[in-house]
């Protein structure tokens, strides 16, 4: 109900002619009480543990869907202004006093559900902000669970701009080694996510990891399979398997067949070195 009145012309004349407190109201409560994405693995238990979640939460994610589509509706009325609302609550989680793992989580949640509205020039300058954040945030809390939340949240939003990696493959290859990191963190979820996450952008940003960039010395994807096994060291046979199909998924991307022989050739050799 509160969408289509949004989306009716008369509430937008009304809301001209009238207070524009409502939006800003609605702006912060989503924004900080934003459901869970069917994405993101890791909840708080009970006891304030974060943990695997095991079964999909069917409401929440019903429920992030239609604040999803609010946040947007908003968003297309005045971008700036939810922007600048997410990174000033993100800049009060800097302190210890105000620190808080679902704020956080909420925060970082509306940061997905906002992707592709924004110009990209507004949009590369409001990511690099946010990942910024959370990375200065990753290195100052203490604690495996704290950590493993941040994580998670950075793993989520790079997730939902795959048009933002495509056009910025410096931040694209840092935050593919940031996943390769988070391959080897061993608390319950996280390899889950990065691997859930590298398939995404695999299949988002085949091209940019195929081709040689400008100042490489050779394609990305050169430089994955030659570290495939370091990568994968401390993975579940799951987590392999979606590992290599990314990887096959990326290869598929080619057009020329020489390459991609040459490539599943590679891939084989792996698991060929591993088994013999």
């Amino acid at each position: 109900l509160l969408i289509q009145k949004i989306q009716s012309k008369d509430f937008l004349i009304y809301s001209n002619l009238s207070k524009f407190i409502l939006f800003d109201d609605l702006k912060v409560i989503i924004i900080s009480r934003m459901a869970k994405p069917e994405e993101v693995l890791l909840i708080e238990d009970e006891n304030g543990s974060i943990i695997r979640e095991t079964t999909c939460d069917t409401n929440s994610v019903a429920l992030y869907n239609k604040e999803k589509e609010i946040l947007i509706y908003l968003s297309k009325l005045n971008e700036e202004s939810i922007k600048l609302a997410i990174l000033e609550k993100l800049s009060f989680q800097f302190n210890k006093d105000t620190w808080n793992r679902s704020t956080l989580n909420s925060l970082c949640w509306s940061v997905g559900a906002i992707s592709g509205i924004f110009t990209l020039e507004s949009e590369k300058n409001f990511i690099v902000s946010v990942i910024k954040d959370l990375l200065c945030l990753a290195e100052l809390k203490k604690g495996k669970d704290n950590k493993a939340v941040i994580a998670s949240n950075i793993m989520y939003i790079v997730g939902q701009y795959p048009r933002f990696l495509q056009n910025h493959w410096k931040f694209l290859k840092t935050v593919i080694y940031k996943l390769f990191e988070f391959m080897n963190e061993t608390h319950p979820g996280v390899q889950d996510m990065a691997c859930d996450t590298f398939f995404k952008i695999g299949k988002s940003c085949a091209n940019c990891i195929l081709i040689l960039q400008e100042g490489e010395n050779r394609p990305f994807f050169d430089e994955i399979l030659d570290s495939a096994n370091k990568i994968i060291n401390f993975l579940e046979y799951h987590n392999i398997e979606q590992f290599y199909q990314t990887l096959s998924i990326i290869i598929n991307s080619l057009t020329e067949i020489r390459n991609s022989n040459y490539y599943i050739s590679k891939l084989f050799e792996i698991v060929n070195n591993t088994w013999f």
